[in-house]
C-alpha cells in the first residue's frame, strides 16, 4: 500500500461510520464529513486542481497498481464522460494528505456528481445552482455557508453503490447568503424557488 491510500476511506472503515455529509461551497470546494458519531467526524475536502488531468495522471501512476478496481471505475467514468471535472480528495487541514483511493467527478452537462470511494460509487443529482457554483468557483474559501448540505445515514445506502436524487435530500440546497446564516430553499415542481 502506498502512503497515498487512506485507510479511513476503505470499505471496511466506511462500514463503521454512521453516514456522511456532502457539502458544496461557492468557492468550488466540496466537503465530505464521515460521521463516526454525532460529534466525531473524519473530514475531507475535494478540490479541482488547475491542471486536473495532470494531477490525476500522477495519482494513477503511483496508485493504480495498488487499487486497480478503483482506477478501473475512474477510467470508465472518464471514457464515458471525457469533459467531466475531476476533484482530488484530501484530508481537512492538510492539502498534502491526498487520498488516491477517493475521487469526485462532476458532470456539469448532466447535473451529476459521482463520489468514488474505492469500489463504491455514489451518484448525486444536484440542482443547477449547485453545479454552477462548482463550475464557476468564484466564492471565498472562508466565511460562507455551504450552498448544498445533505447527510446520508448509513442505513439509507448500507455503503453500497447508490444514486441520490432531490427526493432523497429535499432540504439540502440552500441560498448563498454571503455570510454564515443559512436560509433553506424550498422545492416546487422540481424547480428551486427562493
Amino acid at each position: 500500500m502506498t502512503k497515498y491510500i487512506d485507510p479511513k476511506l476503505s470499505q471496511e472503515a466506511l462500514e463503521t461510520y454512521q453516514g456522511y455529509s456532502l457539502q458544496v461551497f461557492t468557492s468550488g470546494r466540496i466537503k465530505l464529513s464521515f460521521h463516526k458519531s454525532h460529534k466525531d467526524r473524519v473530514e475531507y475536502y475535494a478540490v479541482k486542481p488547475k491542471r486536473s488531468r495532470e494531477a490525476y495522471k500522477r495519482q494513477y501512476d503511483r496508485s493504480a497498481l495498488t487499487k486497480p478496481e478503483h482506477y478501473q471505475l475512474i477510467e470508465e467514468l472518464l471514457a464515458e464522460h471525457p469533459n467531466s471535472l475531476i476533484y482530488r480528495v484530501h484530508l481537512k487541514g492538510d492539502i498534502n494528505a491526498t487520498a488516491d483511493n477517493a475521487h469526485v467527478f462532476v458532470l456539469t452537462d448532466k447535473g451529476l456528481l459521482h463520489l468514488v470511494l474505492g469500489k463504491l460509487t455514489h451518484q448525486w443529482h444536484l440542482p443547477t445552482q449547485v453545479i454552477n457554483a462548482l463550475l464557476i468557483a468564484s466564492g471565498p474559501k472562508k466565511g460562507r455557508s455551504a450552498i448544498f448540505n445533505a447527510y446520508m445515514a448509513s442505513y439509507q445506502h448500507d455503503w453500497e453503490d447508490m444514486t441520490f436524487t432531490e427526493q432523497d435530500y429535499r432540504d439540502g440546497c440552500r441560498a448563498d447568503t454571503g455570510n454564515r446564516s443559512v436560509h433553506q430553499v424550498s422545492h416546487q415542481d422540481g424547480d428551486l424557488t427562493f
